[in-house]
């Protein structure tokens, strides 16, 4: 039996500034299954329409969810697949080679599905068709040393104020550390570079923010101590959304897609164990989210914060009893 009894954690602001749903886009990784396989179950599970674009990446369309793209997350094996789908056209689907090389490669990289954003009351949907993946043997990041897969999450913000946006970044940092023992973020996965941290130095600018805190100030700030995408919670995404030409004028990278969004990389893909649900990993967040709408919570651990990295560093953070507490909460209400 797969797990079906885990909640996700309604947030205190389900709604953008314009009334409309807020939505959540997920992608997971993992190996174990080929793509057409998991294409499939999704087709079957989502009530959905397959639109094969070649054999290493499909797309799955739900008329109530949107689209969901399944790809091989290997470049050489899409570029590969797609040129050939363009010389055989109608054949494509009977190419052997490109069947042979994404049968191959589903052994050492990763399947990766991009779910749309979806409102975050809908998310229960994506569950039937996790839970089928999993019977039908996806294998998650504990399987290999190989596998450091991850399930990625990225939530739209409730509004794009700069106060709004400095209390999550705000929230985030005094959650960091809680959150990488939380997830128990696999260790393989902590020494690759896309899961890194925030420096303490940005930290520190972050708390320090009040009232009067620009967007321009937030982004010239983000991209002068993270100049990179390798963040656990990458907010290049966002923050390209608002001002594309500052962000563009310092990172150079295409794979940056601008979204109103944050991009939010910690948790470990357990799609093989039966007790595992995208939920888990969500409520985690959801302390996240909770902090940031707390504004005198908030206050409290950015000076325990503060006292606390302004001395030799021998006991545990003492707000992670306070964050321990509020996952507890959320997760009993």
């Amino acid at each position: 039996m797969v797990n079906n009894s885990v909640k996700f954690v309604l947030p205190q602001q389900l709604n953008k500034a314009d009334g409309s749903p807020r939505r959540v886009g997920y992608e997971l990784e993992f190996a174990g299954l080929e793509l057409d396989k998991v294409v499939n179950i999704l087709a079957k599970q989502l009530d959905a329409k397959i639109e094969a674009k070649s054999q290493a990446e499909s797309i799955v369309f739900s008329e109530s969810l949107g689209k969901f793209k399944v790809e091989l997350d290997w470049q050489y094996a899409k570029e590969t697949a797609a040129e050939r789908a363009q010389e055989l056209g109608k054949d494509k689907n009977d190419d052997k080679l490109t069947h042979w090389l994404t049968k191959i490669a589903s052994q050492i990289v990763p399947v990766e599905i991009v779910c749309p954003p979806i409102a975050i009351e809908d998310l229960h949907k994506l569950e039937p068709a996790i839970n089928q993946l999993t019977s039908a043997g996806a294998l998650g990041t504990d399987e290999s040393i190989l596998y450091a897969f991850g399930v990625h999450i990225n939530p739209e913000l409730p509004d794009l104020t700069p106060g709004v946006i400095a209390n999550y970044l705000k929230a985030y940092s005094i959650c960091q550390d809680w959150l990488i023992k939380t997830h128990q973020v696999d260790p393989v996965r902590r020494v690759t570079p896309y899961i890194n941290p925030f420096p303490d130095q940005y930290i520190k600018v972050v708390l320090s923010y009040d009232d009067k805190v620009t967007i321009s100030q937030l982004i010239d700030d983000y991209l002068e101590h993270n100049p990179t995408r390798n963040r656990a919670l990458d907010v290049l995404p966002l923050f390209k959304f608002l001002d594309e030409n500052k962000v563009l004028a310092k990172i150079g990278d295409d794979r940056v897609n601008a979204r109103p969004t944050f991009h939010y990389r910690l948790p470990n893909c357990e799609i093989d164990q039966k007790t595992w649900s995208l939920a888990q990993s969500w409520n985690i967040w959801s302390v996240v989210e909770s902090l940031a709408n707390r504004q005198n919570l908030l206050t409290e651990l950015s000076q325990q914060w503060f006292e606390h990295y302004s001395i030799i560093q021998f006991k545990k953070a003492p707000w992670h009893k306070t964050l321990d507490q509020l996952y507890q909460n959320l997760l009993s209400a």
